[in-house]
């Protein structure tokens, strides 16, 4: 018996600019502008600051409820990259159980984890439904932040954070995509993360390739696979440098889902499965091949998880 996906679901704003519009509400000079552009891979992103994270939230959720009966949702996860006083309303999760029907359901949020939060809280939610007693209990997991301040909008000069959410609707052992494996780990060493010193910085850079690697191995050897079973790796959307530096081996990288960088910019906690729904959507996925969700948090979180895409839930035969 396995965890298994009914739905995934992704939503953002309406509003697109350019990073060059970004850029300059941000204050940064062309230069600076040019590198994004050029080196890091960004070219637009959904950014609107009159549309607040719940209701982000509530669109995602509404698409991945669509013919779940609410009372059968008995857990509700909110997973955020960002943390600390001031990144989300303290009532966040009351005000999503009203919004979605789901005052009944148990509610709560993960953090500390960064961008690699989705699969944990995927993963949690798996465990919650093991113990209901129901085979149809669901649990509704929502990703997304709302940076507020520059410094979580601009993060060490290498990441613009734009707007996006995702849902993921989960159940034990039920008829949607199953998931196969997960593994992760967390490096306390570096968990000062942005605060970290010059020197931290360079000893988790040239520690990130082995590590990521030993992760992804250990996902795909307990789903039963090896790496190159995997159709796509589908990671966080940092920005394209990144995966070159934590990713060496080109044959392997060229199989990382990069496509949404320059599209949708990076969405913290929400990357994951936002890019997994862009896949399923423009039918990029075959079915009963495995992928692998990849993702590293700030303060060294490496995660990775094996699904395995059905033809009914949108992967597509060639």
């Amino acid at each position: 018996m396995l965890i298994t996906l009914e739905a995934v679901e992704s939503h953002f704003p309406d509003r697109t600019v350019t990073i060059d519009d970004r850029a300059a509400e941000l204050g940064l000079t062309p230069e600076q502008t040019h590198m994004f552009r050029r080196h890091f891979g960004l070219d637009r992103m959904r950014y609107d600051p009159s549309v607040d994270l719940v209701e982000q939230l509530v669109s995602a959720a509404e698409r991945a409820l669509e013919g779940t009966p609410r009372a059968a949702v008995r857990h509700l996860l909110l997973g955020h990259a960002l943390h600390g006083a001031g990144h989300l309303p303290p009532d966040i999760l009351q005000l999503l159980a009203r919004r979605l029907g789901l005052e009944h359901a148990t509610a709560f949020a993960l953090t500390q984890q960064n961008c690699a939060v989705s699969m944990s809280a995927v993963d949690v939610a798996g465990a919650l439904l093991q113990t209901e007693p129901d085979p149809s209990a669901r649990a509704l997991v929502l990703v997304g932040d709302k940076p507020r301040t520059r410094a979580a909008q601009l993060i060490m000069n290498t990441c613009i954070v734009a707007d996006g959410t995702a849902a993921a609707l989960v159940a034990w052992d039920g008829p949607g995509v199953p998931v196969r494996s997960f593994a992760t780990r967390t490096l306390g060493q570096f968990s000062d993360g942005m605060l970290s010193t010059p020197e931290t910085f360079r000893a988790a850079a040239e520690m990130r390739p082995r590590v990521l690697a030993e992760v992804m191995e250990e996902a795909a050897r307990r789903a039963g696979h090896t790496l190159a079973d995997i159709q796509w790796f589908i990671p966080s959307n940092p920005n394209v440098v990144f995966w070159k530096d934590a990713v060496p081996d080109e044959e392997l990288r060229s199989r990382f889902f990069l496509g949404n960088i320059p599209r949708y910019s990076h969405c913290l906690a929400a990357d994951v499965l936002a890019n997994y729904a862009t896949l399923r959507e423009e039918k990029q996925l075959e079915p009963d091949r495995p992928v692998m969700f990849v993702a590293i948090g700030v303060g060294m979180t490496f995660s990775a998880m094996v699904v395995t895409p059905r033809s009914e839930h949108g992967a597509v035969s060639r």
